[in-house]
């Protein structure tokens, strides 16, 4: 894109950001609030976009407007439905159980990781900034950043998800007895 072009793209995903933006605060419905936040990390994204980062606008497309927001909008829409309406009712009984089996099968999961002492990729291992660059030199950004996540952090990343999911349910909790 030659210069005028950018400006002119920059001043309308601009306009638009800040739009949506005062949607989040301005709108009295949260699913409304939720969406709008949505579409202002994606216009976020966009501006990376211009910049040349394509690898965090595809991050922040994936991870925060994809994956953080729609858990939000989740939240928000099972925390907004009225307790004592009788559509409600617990058509499904069945899904205890199942959700209690894949509970087991997660801990045992997390267990097997924590004492059985997995073997580490000492390819996704750095130990200080030189060894950072070798592995960065050896693999390349993406891939050594991948090699450490599900490789060398696998159990604190398992433990983070459980703790996100926890969260959640805390939250349905506490928005039920309210």
């Amino acid at each position: 894109m030659s210069g005028p072009a950018l400006i002119i793209s920059f001043f309308v995903l601009a306009v638009a950001s800040v739009a949506s933006a005062l949607g989040v605060i301005l709108f009295r419905n949260a699913v409304y609030s939720a969406l709008s936040l949505i579409l202002t990390l994606l216009f976020l994204a966009m501006f990376y976009l211009q910049l040349g980062a394509m690898f965090i606008a595809i991050v922040q497309i994936l991870i925060y407007a994809g994956a953080i927001m729609v858990l939000f909008l989740f939240v928000v829409t099972m925390l907004a439905a009225d307790p004592r309406d009788p559509d409600l009712q617990d058509r499904l009984p069945w899904q205890r159980g199942v959700a209690a089996v894949l509970g087991l099968v997660l801990v045992g999961a997390l267990s097997y990781l924590l004492l059985s002492g997995t073997p580490l990729n000492e390819a996704a291992r750095a130990h200080g900034s030189e060894a950072l660059s070798q592995v960065v030199a050896q693999q390349g950004n993406i891939q050594a950043f991948g090699q450490a996540l599900f490789h060398g952090f696998s159990f604190a990343f398992e433990v983070t998800s459980l703790v996100i999911v926890v969260a959640i349910l805390g939250a349905l909790v506490l928005g039920r007895k309210a």
